[in-house]
């Protein structure tokens, strides 16, 4: 599948609106799933490592305004299936991005989505932080 130009499945805005989530990531599922890839994350872990992508652009970069849209983009290239994911929002650096721990060590409730995201996949942010994309290998 080593593709040298990508072969974009999927590029579609979607108003940030936080009862449409669920329905933006299936619809995102659902596309993927026309294609014969196959990849080491389940149709639950790719769900919900979208989610917190997703999520994180709508309430941190749109601030959960519904005149402002995300930009959701599938492709292949180079044996990676590439989900991006950009808000219209300033962006954050992502050099400092980090999980938060309370007082016992624990992880808490913000800021753990990309350290989620990073369990299951690499992902990369452009510089200005508004834009992450999700790397996942297609097997052979």
């Amino acid at each position: 599948m080593g593709l040298k130009h990508p072969q974009e499945i999927l590029n579609r805005k979607f108003p940030s609106l936080k009862d449409t989530r669920k329905d933006i990531i299936e619809y995102v599922l659902d596309t993927i799933a026309e294609h014969p890839f196959s990849f080491k994350l389940n149709r639950s872990e790719l769900y919900l490592i979208i989610d917190e992508a997703l999520t994180n652009a709508m309430e941190h970069g749109n601030k959960w305004d519904p005149g402002k849209s995300i930009l959701v983009q599938v492709a292949v290239k180079d044996s990676r299936l590439n989900i991006s994911i950009e808000d219209e929002g300033n962006g954050f650096n992502t050099a400092v991005s980090s999980a938060r721990r309370d007082a016992d060590g624990n992880l808490s409730v913000r800021g753990r989505g990309i350290k989620i995201i990073r369990k299951f996949c690499n992902p990369t942010w452009n510089t200005k932080g508004n834009r992450i994309t999700l790397h996942l290998q297609i097997n052979d």
